[in-house]
């Protein structure tokens, strides 16, 4: 006979699968609805996954079984399930190195809210496990998609925000094609001080040069928020106020002219 949680995990209705997950910790038999949760890991629907993540984690904290059954998610064909998987265990124990290949092997096809928990997931094991740094910082590289790129760089932002690595990334990243992912890098700038004389020369040619408005307004804040500015970047800044084509360039460059 099969268990109504089982039975309702099963269900076409993504309501009735969190519900199921929900009620699941606090069921007598709940031990033996681990498999079927590890299952629900890997759900089409974020909500239940996360759900089921949750359920994991307080059954966990009760019975030794869900360690166990969390290993063949760890290498699953779903990046959601292999991302859940992993941070389940993290929040069960200190994360072991182990996770590290579900977590990477995972990024290119997360979205939303499970992209940035990778990323805090990829810190607590960085911090942990020094060994992992190269690892880390080949996530920034050009060679991964800009999907990727933009978790390594936050990685390393919050690993070691005054490094000459996590500074080199972001300049390179400013350079990328996807123009998203040069916003990120150059915001990412603002925050990396005290700024170099390359930070500072490539901020001045977004500023003056870059096509993209967007690109131009956040090189311009990047400047303001990182204080005293040399004369030449003062001097890109007031030209930029006077005569952008832009006018929230002309506004971000007349704030940041004030505070640099």
């Amino acid at each position: 006979m099969t268990h109504p949680v089982v039975a309702a995990l099963r269900s076409g209705a993504a309501a009735t699968r969190r519900q199921a997950c929900e009620t699941a910790a606090d069921d007598p038999s709940a031990v033996l609805l681990v498999d079927a949760l590890v299952d629900a890991l890997g759900d089409d629907d974020p909500g239940v996954a996360r759900t089921a993540s949750h359920a994991l984690q307080r059954i966990g904290r009760e019975h030794d079984a869900v360690l166990p059954a969390l290993r063949s998610a760890l290498r699953g064909e779903s990046a959601r399930q292999r991302l859940e998987a992993a941070w389940t265990w993290a929040r069960l124990e200190p994360p072991p190195i182990k996770l590290l290949p579900a977590v990477v092997s995972s990024l290119d096809e997360l979205a939303g809210d499970a992209r940035w928990r990778a990323a805090r997931l990829l810190v607590e094991l960085g911090r942990l496990h020094a060994e992992i740094g190269p690892v880390l910082h080949d996530l920034a590289c050009a060679r991964h998609t800009p999907r990727v790129r933009r978790i390594g760089l936050a990685v390393l932002r919050d690993l070691d925000p005054h490094g000459e690595a996590t500074r080199r990334a972001h300049l390179e990243a400013s350079r990328a094609e996807d123009a998203g992912l040069q916003r990120l890098a150059l915001t990412g700038l603002a925050g990396l001080g005290p700024a170099t004389e390359e930070t500072w020369s490539r901020l001045c040619e977004v500023v003056a040069e870059h096509p993209d408005p967007a690109c131009r307004r956040v090189a311009a804040t990047a400047i303001g928020a990182l204080g005293e500015a040399p004369p030449a970047v003062r001097s890109t800044l007031r030209q930029a106020a006077d005569s952008d084509a832009d006018s929230g360039v002309r506004s971000a460059a007349a704030r940041a002219g004030r505070g640099a």
